[in-house]
Parts: C-alpha cells; sequence; structure tokens
C-alpha cells in the first residue's frame, strides 16, 4: 500500500515538472561576423497550462548576456512558435565574441544550442606579384577581402608603407567594394631606397564603430638608382710638380653614395685625351701635372653607366728659379711655369749688386763674379726674400756681376745643330758607299711599309694593331649592337719582364681576331675584339664571337703547353650596344671610335676577371647564342654567367679552326 502510494507521487511530481518542452527549429549557422543578424526559430509546448517569462542568453567563454525576453501563456496541449534575433554589434554584445551557444530558459525548462563562433576578423588576399619598384614608380596593389564567416566585405582599405629608416611614411585610404580594392600609389622621386612595410588594414563601420577589421603585411624593395655623378677634387687649383687627385662620386636618388665603376678621363686645354682609368667611385685617380706645364684650364669628364658629368680645374701660375753658385759662377734656371720676369740681389762680401733676370721656361742663364783676388761670402737673395749663400775664390779688378756669353744655353742650342750634322754626314757616306745605296734605300721603303701596316695601339703595348679601335666618351656616330670578346691576361706583370714568347703569342690571337673583322682596343690588362657591324658589313656577329674565342682559348692553351712562362688568362663574351664612328681617306686610315652605352665594356671585363682559363658568356650573349651553343649557368661573385658545355655544329667549327690556322701556317 504504501509503494503504491509513493509511486502515485513520484508520477504526479514528474508530470508537472515536464509540463513543457522548448523545440529549437533552426540551429545557429558555424561562423558569424560583427553586423550579422542571428536568428533562433524555437517552439514551446506544454502538456498543462503554463506561464511565465520565455528568454535567450547569449554565452560566450564564461560570459552570458540575456538579449530576448517575452510574457508566455499555455494551455494544456497548446504550443507557440517565436522567432528571437539578435543583432551583433557592439553596443548589443560589447566584447564578446569568440566560441559562443545560445541558451533559451522557459521556467525550469532550458536548452541549449550547438556551438558558433562570433568573429570580428577580416582577411585579406592580394593579387599583386610585383614587389620591387624604382623612385617616382606607380605601385598598383589590388585583391580582395572577405570576412570569417565568407562573406564580402564592403568598407574601407588603408595602405601604410613604413621605412623604419625613415620618418616620412605614405599613407592612402581607399574602399572595398563587394570585396574587391585597388590602390594605386605613385612613389616620390626621392623616395629613400630600401625594405618598406606595406601595411594593409582593412575594416568595416557601423556608423561611427568600427566592426569587423583585418590586418595584412609585407615587404617591397625600392632600388637604389643612380641619379647624379658628381665629380670631386682634393684641391681644383693645381700647383705644378704636384698631382692632380680627382673621384667620381655617384649618388641616387636621395644623394646617398653608391657603389660602381667610372671611367674618368682627363683632357688638357686642347682637349687631348692625357689619362683614361676606369675606377671605383669615390676612389681618388692621382695624376702627375709637371713642374713646367702652362697655366691652363683642363677639363675632366666621368662616365657611369648612363650618366655623365664634366668639371674643370686650373693649373696655376708659378714663378720660380732655381740658384746654384758653383764656383765663381751663378747658374739661374727658371724651374716655373711662367716667364721669369724679376729683379734679383747680389752680395759680394760687402757689397751689392742688383740683377735683372729675364728667362723663358726652362731657361738657364750664367753670371760670372769678380772681384779683386781673394775668398768673398756670396749671398743671392730673391724677390720673395729667399737666400743662398756661399763662399767663392774670385779675381778680378772690382767687385762686379757680368752675364756669361754663351753658356749652358748656347750649349744646348748648337748641340742640337751638331747632332744634325753628324747624322746627315753618316747618311751620306752610307749613301755613297758601294754597293749599299739601292740596299739602304730598299731597307727604308721596307721599314716605312712595315711601320704603316703595324701600329702599336698603345706607348709600351705587347702588340701591334692593323684595325685599332679607341674608347671616347662624347661622338657622334651610329648607334648599333655589338659583340665583344674580352681578354683578360692575369698574370701582365709577370710575363712583361719575359715577353719575348708572350708578345708573339698575343700579336697571333690579335692578327686572328682582326682577319675575323674585329677591332682591337686595349685597357690595361685587357684585350677587346669588338666585332660592330659597321666594320663587319653585318648584323649577326655572335657566331664569329664565339669562333674567336674558341681560337683564343686553343692558341693560349697551346702556348702554356709549350712554354714555361704560362700565360693566366679569362675569356668572356657580351652583347650590347655601342656608339660608332669611323673615317677613311686614302692617307689615312683611322681607328673605329666608339663610346660604350651602359655596362658592355665593364660588363665584358668583370666576367673576364671571373673566368679561369675558360670561355664564359654573359646573359645576353647566352640569349643570342641559345640555338649555337649549349651552356650551363653558374653564378660567381653574385653575377650570372653561362660556362659553354656543347657548340652545336662543333665539326663546321673545328673546319673553320683548322682552314684559319693552316692559312696563319702558310703565310709564316
Amino acid at each position: 500500500m504504501n509503494k503504491i502510494i509513493i509511486l502515485l507521487l513520484f508520477l504526479t511530481l514528474f508530470t508537472s515538472l515536464a509540463s513543457a518542452e522548448i523545440i529549437i527549429n533552426k540551429q545557429p549557422d558555424e561562423i558569424y561576423n560583427l553586423g550579422d543578424i542571428i536568428s533562433i526559430p524555437i517552439t514551446i509546448k506544454s502538456l498543462n497550462e503554463a506561464s511565465g517569462s520565455f528568454q535567450m542568453n547569449l554565452i560566450c567563454e564564461g560570459h552570458e548576456f540575456n538579449f530576448y525576453k517575452n510574457g508566455v501563456g499555455l494551455s494544456a496541449g497548446e504550443e507557440k512558435e517565436m522567432n528571437p534575433s539578435l543583432i551583433l554589434t557592439k553596443n548589443l554584445i560589447g566584447e564578446l565574441k569568440g566560441q559562443c551557444k545560445i541558451k533559451g530558459i522557459f521556467k525550469e525548462e532550458y536548452i541549449l544550442t550547438n556551438d558558433f563562433i562570433i568573429s570580428n576578423l577580416i582577411y585579406i588576399q592580394l593579387t599583386t606579384e610585383e614587389i620591387e619598384f624604382n623612385p617616382g614608380e606607380n605601385i598598383l596593389i589590388e585583391g580582395g577581402a572577405t570576412k570569417e564567416n565568407n562573406d564580402n566585405v564592403n568598407g574601407f582599405i588603408n595602405l601604410e608603407l613604413v621605412n623604419n629608416d625613415s620618418s616620412e611614411n605614405i599613407n592612402q585610404l581607399e574602399t572595398i567594394n563587394n570585396g574587391f580594392f585597388s590602390i594605386n600609389i605613385s612613389l616620390p622621386d626621392d623616395i629613400q631606397a630600401g625594405t618598406y612595410i606595406v601595411k594593409l588594414t582593412a575594416y568595416e563601420k557601423n556608423l561611427e564603430e568600427i566592426t569587423n577589421n583585418g590586418l595584412f603585411n609585407y615587404n617591397i624593395l625600392i632600388k637604389q638608382v643612380p641619379t647624379n655623378l658628381e665629380i670631386a677634387f682634393e684641391n681644383q687649383e693645381i700647383e705644378p710638380g704636384t698631382n692632380l687627385r680627382v673621384k667620381a662620386i655617384l649618388h641616387d636618388q636621395t644623394g646617398e653614395k653608391i657603389e660602381a665603376n667610372a671611367i674618368i678621363t682627363i683632357k688638357n686645354k686642347n682637349d687631348k685625351i692625357l689619362e683614361q682609368l676606369e675606377k671605383q667611385t669615390d676612389e681618388f685617380l692621382e695624376f702627375p701635372i709637371e713642374y713646367n706645364e702652362e697655366p691652363a684650364e683642363w677639363t675632366v669628364v666621368a662616365v657611369s653607366g648612363t650618366l655623365t658629368n664634366e668639371a674643370t680645374f686650373k693649373i696655376k701660375e708659378k714663378e720660380d728659379i732655381r740658384i746654384e753658385l758653383i764656383n765663381k759662377t751663378v747658374i739661374i734656371t727658371n724651374t716655373g711655369n711662367v716667364y721669369y720676369n724679376k729683379t734679383l740681389l747680389i752680395k759680394i762680401g760687402n757689397d751689392s749688386s742688383n740683377i735683372d733676370v729675364g728667362l723663358e721656361v726652362d731657361e738657364t742663364q750664367k753670371y760670372v763674379l769678380t772681384a779683386p783676388e781673394g775668398e768673398y761670402n756670396i749671398e743671392i737673395i730673391t724677390d720673395k726674400g729667399n737666400k743662398i749663400t756661399g763662399m767663392a775664390a774670385l779675381t778680378g779688378k772690382s767687385i762686379d756681376v757680368k752675364k756669361a756669353s754663351g753658356g749652358v744655353a748656347t750649349i744646348v742650342r748648337y748641340s742640337s745643330w751638331i747632332f744634325i750634322i753628324m747624322v746627315l754626314g753618316f747618311v751620306t757616306f752610307m749613301i755613297f758607299k758601294k754597293g749599299y745605296r739601292r740596299s739602304f734605300f730598299g731597307y727604308i721603303q721596307s721599314k716605312k711599309k712595315e711601320r704603316d701596316k703595324l701600329t702599336p695601339i698603345k706607348k709600351n703595348s705587347m702588340i701591334n694593331s692593323k684595325n685599332k679601335a679607341e674608347l671616347s666618351l662624347s661622338i657622334k656616330g651610329d648607334k648599333q649592337s655589338a659583340s665583344v670578346v674580352c681578354l683578360k691576361i692575369k698574370n701582365f706583370k709577370d710575363i712583361e719582364s719575359k715577353k719575348r714568347n708572350a708578345n708573339e703569342t698575343l700579336q697571333k690571337i690579335v692578327d686572328m681576331a682582326e682577319k675575323n673583322k674585329a677591332v682591337t682596343y686595349e685597357s690595361q690588362n685587357n684585350l677587346f675584339f669588338i666585332l660592330a657591324p659597321i666594320k663587319t658589313k653585318t648584323f649577326k656577329n655572335e657566331k664569329n664571337a664565339i669562333k674567336i674565342a674558341q681560337e683564343i682559348d686553343e692558341i693560349l692553351t697551346e702556348h702554356n703547353k709549350l712554354f714555361k712562362q704560362k700565360i693566366e688568362f679569362g675569356i668572356s663574351l657580351n652583347y650590347g650596344t655601342i656608339i660608332a664612328k669611323t673615317q677613311n681617306s686614302s692617307k689615312t686610315k683611322e681607328p673605329l671610335k666608339f663610346m660604350s652605352m651602359g655596362t658592355l665594356i665593364t660588363t665584358a671585363k668583370k666576367i673576364s676577371s671571373l673566368s679561369n682559363n675558360e670561355i664564359l658568356l654573359s646573359e645576353k650573349m647566352n640569349d643570342r647564342l641559345k640555338s649555337d651553343v649549349k651552356t650551363e649557368k653558374q653564378n660567381k661573385e653574385k653575377i650570372s654567367v653561362y660556362k659553354i658545355i656543347e657548340i652545336k655544329n662543333r665539326e663546321e667549327h673545328k673546319k673553320f679552326i683548322r682552314n684559319f690556322l693552316d692559312k696563319i701556317e702558310g703565310k709564316k
């Protein structure tokens, strides 16, 4: 009996507790962003009559917020549908976000939704790939922006260009429409070179409140571009007998120095080139100015890449003499660079005498001192107060200073005539000597023809050239593409002392190259063989260049097998643009004058220095010879070079080389 009563009480209690049921009709989505609306449709069904308040709370990571409350009254068996919603704004939910769920509560009953995420993140994706730019260039940055819920963003994007070494940042604001943005900024011409951080900030706004936002950073490089070439003198007015010190300084867009090479040329007042060297920028070139060089304004020209600058310096006037006291003779020489016209004071003992000295540059005049027999203190004082003192044993009737007749100047003047007379006498004797007349003139004529045929490229050169080239800094001529073969002799100083065998080998190379229509340009320990259309009469010179390079390699390899003194060498091939000019007349054959555009010559020189008894191609030459040679790319000192692995149609090349060598040997 007691068990039945307990069971009835339990059923009555259970029925009262399970009087209503909450049903979620649709679960929330997996992800929401700020600004979205969460709708949770529900149904409340009651088994018994029930009334009370129904509410919904947002629960995120331990924090709970009530966003919906409504009164409900139900009869037994009645159900009611409700559609609560929540707009995700900071005004409503504050900082609630992350992993969340919604809890529905009616009287003692409650139900929980599935977990979902509330986010304020925007993801930025770039479609622009370029990351290196020049000053003054336009940068176009394009991409897309989506929220974490995969909806497209409609808002704004801000770009900030930041360099840690500069306080001048660039900012630009653009819009994002349907998930797409495009930003176009112009870089200043004088923007500092270096690595910059591009900071992109995308966001959406609800009235004045930022809802969703996202960041994306990446790096770009602003290149260092040469914009100014400066010529700097240690002294712009040079004292004769000292050294001119001058250097080229290359500046980028902000005035910062750039390390590069520059060709520095020194020209006298007649525009004659006296020195031309390639130097590292910001490195002094020293050039001696002779003690007797006349006062004038000289010119220095600097070229680096496509930049050229010109500056002048002055050789100062210098009045100076050298005074020598030899026994009773005073010898005065003009060691300045202008006419010397001054008065000197000569003291003989206690007596003084003034002499007017007028001397041309390097002219010498003697003065004889006389006095009653005895030893005298001699003192000579210049107009600048300089003193020459000494002792001299003098004779004569009275104290006097007389200009010597003849003297050194006379001897020098007549010695040249004596030499000429002696030479003419020797020639006359040889002409009339029996059996010699014809051979003598034949020898002279033969030597004259030989000199006309071969001329040294430059002073102290180891080679002669029939077809030489000269580098010029400013010429008007034909702009054309040329192939260049550069031979660098790496142990040039060693072979100079034993240069007989080396001379013959290098001359053999020059003859071979010039026979193949190349012109020869010599620069220090480099020989350049230039194949230019103005000389070869064809625009396709690349194959001929590779043939010349092969033959140079074989000639030098053969030399190193035969002789104890080896020639260490490097060979390079380059392709680029020159300005060329040549003039031919019936009497003289002018050399090819050329001006290298860009880095044609310097790159060829650099690659040949990287070569070790092999042939290396530049990238431009490799592109021109792809169909004829098989190469292997190598990186040497951060420079891309190409080593020849195989030459296609090699039999044709062998035939060419064999025929050429036969012709050379036949001529010998």
